[in-house]
């Protein structure tokens, strides 16, 4: 998918107000320390989100790893190298070595193979050793079941040691849903809202307080930066509830907040790029 167009929330006349951005790191507004751990978490758009990021700071000039804790979709036309372990990773680079000189930066991807088209994330202490190997490395930290908004359980996410920064997301069209239908581990929710009633539909105000709950999409990102992603933002009313679930958290948090809207280029999995040595 190809970045439409991506915004984040700034505070004028003493209200909070989307305004446009040149790009998604722009929106973000994070920092480079090179190197450093970047991971997604929650629902809808992390992968998406990632890859596009992934391509942003490879235009800048980084050495990015994109991979998993848990498990990806295989990516299409993008550089894939199966490794279970870090020097499989390592002797990858050292073979295409031509390839991943460009000044201009590079992508690889990286993962155990998996059934079902997919990728399935390291042991943990291998892939925290990925850092050592490029300048950004970024992690899928979290599953979702191609929910749009997620609750995790005890031991979710699975976040590699030294992570610099979090992108807790969620896809918009959670809003106006039955909870049952939209929210992965929907039945966890009074981890969030206590004995307070719920709404039967997913409102702005629900989503907020799952987004910075440290017992929902904020869980384990408490001493890290942590940044909110709102994504598929594809219409007028979706970009009305991001800014409902934006005024519902406060300036504290919405000035961490980024909307994004991608365009559907139809490749989203499988496959390697030609002409390089596994």
């Amino acid at each position: 998918m190809e970045l439409k167009s991506v915004y984040a929330f700034e505070e004028s006349d003493g209200k909070i107000k989307l305004k446009k951005k040149n790009s998604l790191w722009e929106a973000l507004s994070l920092s480079i320390k090179e190197p450093e751990i970047i991971a997604f978490t929650g629902g809808g758009g992390k992968t998406t989100a990632m890859f596009s990021l992934a391509e942003e700071l490879a235009g800048c000039g980084k050495r990015v790893i994109v991979t998993t804790s848990t498990h990806i979709y295989r990516p299409v036309d993008r550089v894939v190298a199966e490794a279970a372990d870090y020097k499989t990773v390592s002797d990858f680079l050292a073979v295409n070595k031509e390839h991943f000189s460009s000044p201009s930066g590079w992508t690889l991807v990286t993962g155990q193979h998996a059934r079902e088209g997919k990728l399935k994330g390291m042991e943990l202490a291998e892939l925290e050793k990925l850092v050592q190997l490029c300048d950004v490395l970024l992690v899928e930290a979290d599953g979702a079941k191609c929910h749009p908004i997620k609750i995790p359980r005890t031991g979710e996410p699975v976040l590699p040691k030294n992570t610099y920064a979090v992108i807790g997301c969620v896809g918009l069209t959670c809003i106006g849903e039955p909870w049952e239908e939209a929210c992965f581990r929907y039945e966890l929710a009074p981890c969030i809202f206590g004995s307070r009633t719920m709404e039967d539909r997913i409102t702005p105000d629900a989503v907020s307080q799952i987004l910075t709950s440290i017992n929902g999409t904020r869980k384990g990102a408490e001493s890290m930066e942590y940044r909110i992603l709102f994504n598929q933002a594809d219409s007028e009313i979706r970009l009305s509830h991001a800014q409902e679930a934006a005024e519902a958290m406060g300036k504290q948090w919405a000035q961490y907040c980024a909307v994004t809207s991608f365009h559907t280029n139809g490749n989203e999995y499988t496959g390697t790029r030609k002409g390089l040595t596994r």
